[in-house]
Order: C-alpha cells, then sequence, then structure tokens
C-alpha cells in the first residue's frame, strides 16, 4: 500500500473515529442523566473507559499530524521509532478492549446463571490478548512493528482477542435468545439488527477480524486506521448495552390493595 493510500485509509478511520467519540460523548451524558443511582462501581467504570477512548483518540490525531507534518515519505530513524505519546497510545488501545471485556465477561457471568464453564474461556482470551499486548510495548522504541516476531506476537494478540470477542457475543446470544428466556423484543427490523451488531458485540469482533484480514493481506498501514475505529467501537458497544436498560422513571410499578377490616362495635 503506497503512502498517500495508507493516509487515506488512516485519515478516514480517524475521522470516523472522531463522529464516534462524539456519540460516546453523548451517549455518557445520557447515562448519567437516566441512571444516576447507579453504583459507584460502575460509574467510575463508564469514566474510566470514556476518559480511555477520548484519550486514545486525541493521541491518534496528535501522531497522525505529526507524522504528515514532519515524517511524510521520510526513512529516518527518528520517524521510524515511537515516541512516549504513540506509546501511551499503544497501552491505551490494548487496556481499553481488555476492560469493556472484562465488563463483557461479567454480564455473562450474571445471565448465564454464574456458571463458571461460560466465564472461564473469556477470561483467558481477553488476558492472553492483554499480555501479549503488553510485551508489544517495549520494543516498538526500536521502530514501530520492525521485527517479524513482534508481528506475529502482534496477530496472536488479535487472535485472542477475537476469540475473546466472540466467545462473548455467541454467550450474550445463547443466554439472551427468546426460545431460552420466554421473552420476546417487538423491536422493529433496523433496531433488531443494532441491538445485535452494537449491544452484544458483533460489530468488534467482526472489526477485529478485518484487522486480522489486513495483516495477513500484508496491509499494515490500513491497520492502524480499523484499530482507530475498533477502540471508539468498544465504548460505544459498551455504553449502548448500559442505555438499553428500561429507564428507571417507566419501570412498571405494582399497586397493592390492602385489604380492610369492618370493626362494628357491639354493646
Amino acid at each position: 500500500m503506497g503512502g498517500m493510500s495508507a493516509l487515506s485509509a488512516q485519515f478516514i478511520g480517524l475521522t470516523i473515529s472522531f463522529v464516534q467519540l462524539g456519540i460516546a460523548a453523548a451517549q455518557g451524558l445520557y447515562y448519567y442523566r437516566v441512571f444516576p443511582h447507579d453504583k459507584r462501581l460502575l460509574k467510575y467504570l463508564v469514566v474510566t473507559v470514556s476518559i480511555l477512548n477520548t484519550a486514545g483518540t486525541v493521541l491518534s490525531s496528535f501522531m497522525y499530524w505529526s507524522f504528515v507534518s514532519n515524517c511524510f515519505r521520510s526513512t529516518s530513524p527518528r520517524c521510524q521509532a515511537w515516541d512516549t505519546a504513540a506509546m501511551i497510545l499503544l497501552f491505551v488501545s490494548i487496556t481499553l478492549p481488555f476492560t469493556v471485556q472484562s465488563f463483557y465477561c461479567h454480564r455473562v457471568w450474571i445471565i448465564s446463571g454464574r456458571k463458571l464453564y461460560a466465564t472461564i474461556p473469556i477470561i483467558l482470551f481477553a488476558t492472553s490478548s492483554y499480555v501479549l499486548g503488553l510485551i508489544l510495548i517495549p520494543p516498538q522504541q526500536a521502530g514501530a512493528f520492525a521485527n517479524d516476531a513482534i508481528l506475529k506476537i502482534s496477530a496472536a494478540a488479535a487472535i485472542q482477542s477475537i476469540s475473546c470477542d466472540f466467545t462473548i457475543s455467541f454467550s450474550v446470544y445463547f443466554y439472551l435468545r427468546p426460545e431460552r428466556t420466554g421473552v420476546r423484543r417487538m423491536d422493529t427490523r433496523i433496531q433488531s439488527i443494532t441491538h445485535n451488531f452494537i449491544s452484544m458485540g458483533f460489530l468488534v469482533c467482526l472489526l477485529a477480524i478485518s484487522i486480522c484480514i489486513l495483516y495477513w493481506a500484508g496491509a499494515p498501514a490500513a491497520i492502524g486506521g480499523v484499530a482507530m475505529v475498533l477502540r471508539s467501537s468498544y465504548t460505544n458497544s459498551f455504553l449502548a448495552l448500559l442505555n438499553a436498560r428500561q429507564r428507571p422513571d417507566r419501570l412498571p410499578t405494582m399497586e397493592i390493595e390492602l385489604p380492610t377490616s369492618l370493626v362494628h362495635n357491639s354493646r
């Protein structure tokens, strides 16, 4: 892939990530307005995911502008090596998915009736992907994925992340399917597609698969653009799941009629 094509792919990914950042901000405001009585730990988790997503988008735009203005078509060692901002961006890019996957793991544990065999594969896939991602950070000082071994570790981490996302999506669909729960959703076709692809994690799973396809196709420059979209998609999937709950002010109330007893005074 040529230099201009790579820049175009990354610019498209950066633009989409900015749009998703705005959507995530709107979802975050909606969450705090509609669900003010959620547990404090869940609120802290929302803040953490939002901060990581915002930091990742800002750092991505900074790196893109720095590369275009200073290192376009340059092969100097300074441009090939990653600076501190890039290292932080890589850390954010692997920490945010791990955080959201951990939340989904807890959700699968709840809807499965707290069955360990449903959550252990998710824990193993998420942890191994995160550890492999952390291994990638120090070698980048010598060059951005310049070593073939580092590329293989990156591909292994992506495969582990795909396995985790697929297991989460399949588990959520399996345990919440209408045939099992007996609850039929009255959604329209568009609402059903949105629910399945965003709330259940199918979208992030497809984006992670596309990264592996681009890796095997020999288009590493385009991976950066897809990775920007993937990072923001994790955030929006997490917030969409929280906001899909029924609003507390619209919960059905149970009216209980207390029996009254008539007392007759007798003389």
